[in-house]
């Protein structure tokens, strides 16, 4: 075998051990689901904050679950899951015969969710690494898309929205739960004002890809919760 042949053999070898996670990784320098906060510079807070206490005073899981009325067998997409804070009890609740995709672009955060899911004896739950611009679902495959304090971090949102519809299996409806607009000052946490999407924003962002409020839950003292379907 000659030099160029041996250097041939040895290229291939490298792009043949390239891991998968590195073609979903997202692109530097774009607003990403988690890092437009600067969450990537310091995860290990930024997951200690999602799993606190004290977030279920405002974000009350319980009842969003209950709310969405899920039932055994579905199969739901958890959108910016983050550690898992809303991917567990969705996965309990869909049971062994559902499927729950949790979707992030920080593979930190799919490894906590993947902890709890262990810990909770969980197998119903798929791992997505998604990038910025894709939440790389399968197509016509969710029953339910849950997005919490995500939809705002999206750059090209109706981009992505139109993305998300193509993985809805018929009569499937997305959900966005996101901050009423309000100083962070004022709030105490959240993103920045600037950041902040009000309703009408978030409808019209919908709209533009033929989903349209479905139902609308008020119980939430933070956020607005909204349902949407074709």
């Amino acid at each position: 075998m000659n030099i160029r042949s041996m250097l041939d053999v040895m290229l291939s070898l490298a792009i043949a051990v390239i891991p998968m996670s590195a073609t979903c990784r997202k692109p530097e320098h774009n607003h990403s689901t988690h890092g437009a906060h600067g969450h990537s510079d310091n995860l290990d807070d930024y997951i200690a904050r999602q799993e606190s206490p004290d977030r279920a005073k405002w974000q009350m899981p319980d009842e969003v679950v209950a709310a969405l009325k899920l039932e055994p067998g579905q199969r739901v997409a958890d959108v910016g899951c983050g550690p898992g804070y809303f991917t567990i009890p969705i996965a309990k609740a869909v049971g062994p015969t559902g499927k729950v995709w949790a979707v992030d672009t920080e593979p930190k955060m799919l490894a906590r969710t993947r902890e709890h899911a262990i810990a909770a004896g969980l197998s119903n739950i798929e791992y997505v690494h998604c990038l910025a611009d894709d939440p790389r679902l399968p197509a016509a495959s969710a029953d339910t898309i849950l997005i919490v304090n995500t939809f705002h971090h999206f750059a090209d949102r109706r981009a992505y929205v139109a993305k998300l519809r193509q993985a809805l299996l018929p009569g499937g409806r997305i959900v966005n739960i996101d901050f009423i607009p309000k100083p962070r000052e004022q709030r105490g946490f959240g993103p920045p004002l600037e950041m902040q999407l009000s309703r009408e924003t978030v409808d019209a962002d919908m709209a533009a890809a033929g989903l349209h409020p479905a139902k609308v839950h008020e119980f939430l003292p933070e956020q607005y919760f909204v349902e949407y379907r074709p």
